[in-house]
């Protein structure tokens, strides 16, 4: 069977808040189904692409992938989900790599996020894209990444 194409990364626009709040509530669900206490993950996706730096990965026509940026005091990678159908393509790597373009365009020169602390794979891919712990507090672990 040939590899599915490369999805597209774009920005969001605000007709991809329903796709990409299934996406996020798909990507999630495992966990969840795991009985993780998780925030409500994919409520506010409207405001998000509205208000912040939001990326789609799409492929024919669906949404597979996202990524949102808070550029504030601080940048916050508040949130990175792919599709379980669609994992494991890359799609996550490459969903972080405009992330981090964005960030460093924008002068910074550290971003941050936080994950589950149950959520080891997810710290696992984190840390093979060079993402460095840097603190757990209660359920959540800390990552960030230096500019080079």
């Amino acid at each position: 069977m040939p590899n599915p194409p490369k999805p597209l990364i774009r920005r969001a626009v605000p007709q991809d808040a329903a796709g990409l709040a299934d996406c996020i509530t798909a990507a999630y669900a495992p966990f969840i189904a795991e009985g993780l206490a998780l925030p409500p993950v994919s409520e506010g996706i409207d405001e998000d692409i509205a208000e912040h730096h939001v990326w789609v990965a799409e492929r024919d026509g669906q949404i597979v992938g996202g990524v949102v940026l808070i550029l504030g005091e601080t940048a916050h990678l508040a949130n990175l989900a792919v599709h379980p159908d669609a994992g494991g393509g890359g799609i996550g790597r490459r969903l972080i790599d405009q992330a981090q373009e964005a960030v460093w365009t924008a002068g910074y020169d550290r971003v941050h996020l936080a994950t589950h602390i149950d959520m080891t794979a997810t710290q696992s891919f984190y840390r093979r894209l060079g993402w460095q712990e840097t603190g757990q507090d209660g359920n959540k672990v800390y990552f960030a990444m230096q500019r080079q």
